[in-house]
């Protein structure tokens, strides 16, 4: 009985271009007392421009946009927030506004009455998947411990990640290590390190600097070919995500 109706049609990626085609006839003339949304990791340009005027595309914000996104939803919680505690939340959540207003009102509530959130209030109430876990996850797969690590992976697959973040995550960090291995080898320190990432979070340069130890460029190079295989896989094999992923990992601690 409402006045408008929302519509969601969830993981459009999914669609073939004929069937995301059907759509097209409803979209040249939409109910005007329904808002149709659709979800999708992405979408094709073209589609959008089919549809009528009116429809728009609302993406996830740049990487450099999420700063002023943390203290906005800070300051609409009444608090402050200090850099090294932004910076590790943008690090650990990434680009998901959904995620960060979350872990920013489970501060907000964790500092009580005091007006501003440290980095230890953010380390304290974040979500079980940090960037410890994905450490984790690398740590166990340097070691060869294939048991611990497939339990990891099923620590943050039982969190609700979505498969391809996860895979992004563990691309993320091979991509990383590979890269603080080849600045290290030059004679580089964490200083380069952190400039030529882009990264600020202490935590994350010091497990980096300790962790790259355990890997060969060659190996993270025929890893990160792995995962770009896995991702194809990801997305056409009719098998289980989670068992294409414990398949990576398994070829994973082989490799390192």
């Amino acid at each position: 009985m409402a006045q408008r109706r929302v519509i969601l049609v969830k993981d459009v990626h999914n669609y073939s271009k004929n069937e995301l085609g059907a759509f097209l006839p409803y979209l040249k003339s939409p109910s005007p007392t329904t808002s149709l949304i659709f979800t999708a990791e992405e979408i094709a340009a073209e589609f959008i421009r089919e549809a009528k005027e009116g429809a728009f595309h609302l993406g996830r914000p740049l990487q450099g946009e999420i700063p002023y996104w943390i203290h906005k939803i800070t300051k609409e919680l009444g608090k402050e927030i200090s850099p090294e505690a932004a910076e590790y939340l943008q690090e650990v959540i990434g680009r998901d506004l959904l995620g960060i207003e979350n872990e920013l009102i489970k501060a907000s509530l964790y500092v009580g009455d005091r007006g501003r959130i440290e980095l230890k209030d953010v380390e304290e109430v974040v979500s079980e998947l940090k960037i410890a876990t994905i450490f984790e996850l690398t740590k166990a797969i340097g070691e060869r411990d294939t048991r611990k690590a497939l339990r990891t992976l099923g620590k943050i697959w039982e969190g609700g990640e979505h498969y391809l973040k996860i895979l992004g995550m563990i691309a993320r960090q091979l991509r990383h290590l590979l890269v603080t291995k080849e600045i290290l080898a030059k004679g580089g320190g964490s200083e380069q390190v952190r400039k030529e990432l882009g990264l600020s979070n202490p935590y994350y340069l010091r497990e980096l600097s300790a962790q790259v130890k355990n890997f060969t460029s060659s190996a993270l190079q025929e890893a990160l070919l792995n995962l770009w295989e896995t991702d194809m896989r990801l997305k056409s094999s009719p098998l289980p995500k989670r068992l294409i992923l414990e398949g990576l990992i398994v070829r994973l601690c082989r490799i390192l």
